[in-house]
């Protein structure tokens, strides 16, 4: 009796994986793009190997960055998904592709994410007024120069990056230097991160430039500065901020908050079977997640394939109830989820 029962549960096993199988190999070849900087990479090989092994998908890693990709999946429908695309900033072109209906969004990469002015969370807390940028500016005595100079230090980005016009002009534009700053160019963008790192684990004052996702905001306690509604980014102000002439007459504006997606063609939709389609749209983490993960793929010098297959191995608490969710699983033991797990092992 013992071995009938066996048998049978073994049966309905290999038709249920079978099945799935089947099932699976309808979502055909897929491209997914990798952009130029690291959580983007991760993120496309984290899809690519879901995609592949959860849902049978034949994927493939294609070179991209922003603008060339998006370009590329508006007019030729290639590459199939973009796994973090900055939507919000690609203009008319991005926004009349949607309008057509070429390409779709799906979930956000991040729930969150973005560039601002940051300082560290516990100086806000020992000092409230410091959330806003009046409060800020009004404290310089808070803020330490790396030169020990009685003046307090804004923390630009470096030379030779886009984001140097950005910083330079808005620290005009609020009149920093005249409240008692004077900006500071960090030299590169890993020496930004250890001035930030440095002020945050020895309780001082750090106030500069930063974005997320990072290892950074993922592994430390910071507070983005805000503005004010009356001083957020508009298009005549930001124009004048985005100038790389540096005009220094520039009104006040701020980093608009980012809007990082899932893109996809829909000329893939319309073929890729439904559980995968559900992935796309729900697949979300959050900026601190994603902070971490990145701060461990910097310690342990993984490429971002690696990264990948540590998010599958380790990290299965953000993703194991989407992909299960994605075949209308609510519980974390879904036949596609191990194996997915398996395929790493």
């Amino acid at each position: 009796m013992k071995l009938i029962k066996t048998l049978f549960v073994s049966a309905i096993l290999s038709l249920s994986l079978g099945s799935f199988s089947a099932k699976a190999s309808e979502c055909g070849k897929v491209q997914v793009a990798e952009m130029t900087w690291t959580s983007a990479a991760v993120l496309a090989y984290f899809d690519a190997l879901v995609l592949k092994e959860a849902f049978g998908c034949d994927t493939e890693v294609v070179p991209g960055d922003t603008m060339p990709t998006s370009t590329s999946m508006a007019e030729k429908q290639q590459p199939d998904i973009a796994s973090e695309l900055w939507t919000n900033g690609l203009g008319a072109a991005w926004k009349e592709a949607l309008d057509r209906g070429v390409v779709k969004t799906g979930g956000l990469s991040f729930t969150g994410g973005g560039e601002g002015f940051w300082i560290p969370k516990s100086l806000v807390d020992a000092n409230p007024e410091l959330a806003t940028i009046d409060g800020v500016l009004a404290n310089p005595q808070l803020f330490p120069h790396p030169e020990g100079i009685d003046k307090g230090a804004f923390y630009g980005c470096p030379a030779g990056w886009n984001c140097q016009i950005t910083t330079t002009n808005l620290f005009q534009a609020y009149d920093m230097e005249g409240a008692g700053f004077e900006y500071v160019d960090p030299g590169s963008g890993a020496a930004l991160g250890a001035a930030a790192a440095g002020a945050h684990d020895k309780g001082e004052g750090f106030f500069g430039y930063y974005w997320g996702p990072t290892a950074l905001l993922g592994t430390r306690d910071f507070v983005r500065v805000s503005v004010g509604a009356e001083n957020e980014q508009t298009a005549d102000n930001w124009a004048c901020i985005t100038d790389a002439s540096y005009p220094g007459d520039c009104e006040k504006s701020y980093y608009a908050n980012a809007v990082i997606e899932v893109a996809y063609t829909t000329e893939f939709e319309a073929r890729a079977p439904k559980a995968v389609m559900n992935y796309l749209n729900n697949r979300t983490f959050t900026d601190k997640d994603v902070g971490i993960i990145l701060d461990v793929v910097a310690t342990e010098a993984y490429s971002p394939e690696e990264a990948a297959e540590y998010m599958v191995k380790e990290r299965q608490d953000l993703w194991v109830p989407i992909v299960c969710g994605a075949v209308g699983r609510k519980g974390a033991d879904c036949a596609e989820s191990q194996a997915l797990i398996a395929a790493v092992k």
